[in-house]
């Protein structure tokens, strides 16, 4: 007789599990759609007011007073085989930007002299880079809550250190570098999605754009394949294939800059006025006063209350590691890449967050070699997209939302957490909206940014010149304000004061001492600037017509001879860049 199988008792029920509905890239939807919308409206509508705003800073040396720009697309030529300022002064540098100052150029030969065009531009193109933050971040974070990428791009766009940026033309370079690496990065997750090569062609060639208009995208290149292993499991030999072809425009980059930049008889020289670091006495203080610096960009980032186009010499001078913020930046900056290093095997979002803004600033720190500036708020406009995830991430965090199926309400938290976003965002955009004004034009940005670095020798002395340029008749060259012309000189007493070596300074009191029918003293400031800058031509110039008032005829003739040469020399100097 066969045995009867046993009785199984009835197992308990099993409680189901919630199941998590995971949006897909190919089932963003509407809201998806619309959250995209609302980035890019929210870029758009920061900057809608610098729309009617005219030339400030680097403008001009970009724009307005640069012939090859001037030229329009006939000088394509020149732009892609020169230095970034050639069309302005012909002295050695290393930058080569030409997809931005190609723009420029096509902007001046359709609209001549008329900056709304320009400033328009910058704000089309920064909101599509919220826009292209949203759809990139969404896909690369698909595993976190839709918010999270959400919040990051609002936080981002929002942010009031980007005004220098997008209120200034000349930092299209900027957002162009964001735009186009953002859209590379977003062309390789397609790739991985779709596996159809055409995408990791378009990631190359989005890569190279963001290439030629700035050279701070090179950092990418380290973030490319970071951000493939936290995020998107692909196996070392696919994350090394993917970054070994965004490895291709950085060669052509690199290869172009060279034949480009090469032909420079001269190396490039920093001065004191751009990067108070050149004053550091020894390799110590120079790291100390880079550590320090690195203090004041993360706390401005943290709290943009005051906001400066300029912080330089002798506003911030070289310390040692006796000064507080300099250990201060040191341990906070160690304390970053040591946790962010800790949490790198687990793909931790916030060490990330910490790699991404590291990454980024490296390049502008000035601690590992000095770069042309000690202070610009421009420099923080890649790494903040790493301050803004990490602030995102601790919202989310503090409220414990971990839901992946509901952008609006996750966790049935949407009024506490857009509540809390709500009051961030409004911050940051009243305070971008309170900043922009000051980039109207360079008397309005000097004028106010004065207060809030009032001892900084480059930034009273640009501040002189717009003093003085208002107090003349551009189109008589005649003095309409003696008073003004007064306070001018003033002005730039005050920059010699602060830095007894200024002969940009000396030259510019001079010319203001001359106008005002001060001969003597515009004499003696002149020979000042000589003493510094011997082939001064506008200066020499002016020395002969005041030893030919005194009746010195063979003086004035051996100075205008000078003041000839050195103008030919200059000539000459275009002249040969343009051969080369």
């Amino acid at each position: 007789m066969a045995k009867s199988k046993p009785v199984r008792k009835p197992e308990k029920p099993v409680k189901a599990l919630k199941e998590v509905a995971v949006t897909t890239p190919a089932s963003l939807g509407t809201i998806s759609l619309i959250a995209g919308l609302v980035a890019a409206a929210l870029g758009f509508l920061l900057y809608v007011n610098t729309l009617g705003y005219y030339y400030a800073l680097d403008d001009y040396s970009l724009i307005k007073d640069n012939w090859v720009v001037k030229g329009g697309l006939k000088n394509i030529g020149i732009i892609f085989t020169t230095e970034y300022r050639f069309g302005t002064w012909n002295s050695p540098g290393s930058l080569f930007r030409p997809i931005p100052l190609t723009m420029f150029a096509l902007e001046w030969q359709l609209s001549p002299d008329k900056p709304w065009i320009s400033h328009l531009m910058n704000v089309v193109c920064y909101s599509l880079t919220g826009w292209a933050l949203w759809i990139t971040w969404r896909r690369v974070l698909g595993k976190y809550p839709p918010a999270l990428a959400f919040l990051a791009v609002l936080l981002y766009i929002a942010h009031p250190v980007h005004t220098e940026v997008v209120a200034n033309i000349k930092s299209r370079d900027e957002i162009l570098g964001m735009l186009f690496s953002t859209l590379a990065l977003y062309s390789i997750w397609r790739h991985f999605e779709s596996n159809n090569n055409k995408w990791l062609a378009w990631a190359a060639l989005s890569y190279g754009v963001a290439m030629f208009s700035k050279e701070g995208s090179i950092m990418f290149i380290f973030l490319f394949p970071l951000t493939m292993w936290y995020f998107s499991e692909k196996s070392a030999g696919k994350i090394v294939k993917t970054t070994a072809t965004m490895l291709i425009p950085v060669a052509l980059f690199l290869l172009v800059r060279r034949n480009a930049l090469g032909g420079q008889q001269y190396q490039e020289i920093y001065s004191i006025l751009d990067n108070f670091l050149v004053g550091a006495k020894s390799q110590s203080e120079r790291l100390a006063s880079a550590f320090m610096m690195c203090w004041e960009y993360l706390k401005v980032l943290v709290y943009p209350a005051t906001l400066v186009s300029d912080r330089g010499y002798p506003q911030l001078k070289p310390v040692d590691f006796s000064e507080w913020r300099a250990i201060a930046g040191f341990l906070v900056y160690l304390v970053m890449g040591l946790w962010a290093l800790w949490k790198l095997p687990k793909k931790h979002v916030l060490s990330y967050a910490v790699f991404f803004y590291l990454i980024c600033y490296s390049i502008f720190s000035n601690v590992f070699f000095l770069i042309g500036t000690s202070y610009g708020e421009r420099l923080l406009y890649l790494p903040s997209f790493g301050f803004a995830l990490a602030l995102a991430w601790g919202i989310l965090k503090v409220l414990k939302i971990d839901d992946m199926s509901n952008l609006l309400n996750p966790n049935n938290r949407g009024t506490q957490l857009w509540t809390i976003a709500g009051i961030i965002l409004s911050i940051y955009s009243i305070r971008t909206i309170l900043r922009n004004p000051t980039w109207e034009n360079s008397a309005s940005l000097y004028a106010s940014d004065l207060p809030n670095s009032p001892d900084c020798a480059k930034l009273n002395y640009h501040n002189a010149l717009e003093v003085a340029r208002i107090a003349m008749d551009e189109k008589t060259g005649s003095v309409k304000d003696r008073a003004g012309l007064e306070r001018a000189v003033e002005c730039y007493t005050k920059c010699i004061t602060l830095y007894p070596e200024y002969h940009d300074a000396y030259g510019s009191r001079g010319i203001a001492y001359f106008r005002l029918g001060q001969y003597d003293k515009a004499f003696d400031d002149y020979q000042v600037s000589i003493k510094y800058r011997p082939n001064n031509a506008t200066v020499l110039s002016n020395m002969g017509f005041i030893y030919f008032m005194r009746g010195q005829l063979e003086k004035a003739e051996e100075v205008y001879k000078e003041s000839i040469g050195a103008a030919r020399q200059s000539s000459a100097m275009v002249r040969k860049g343009l051969c080369n």
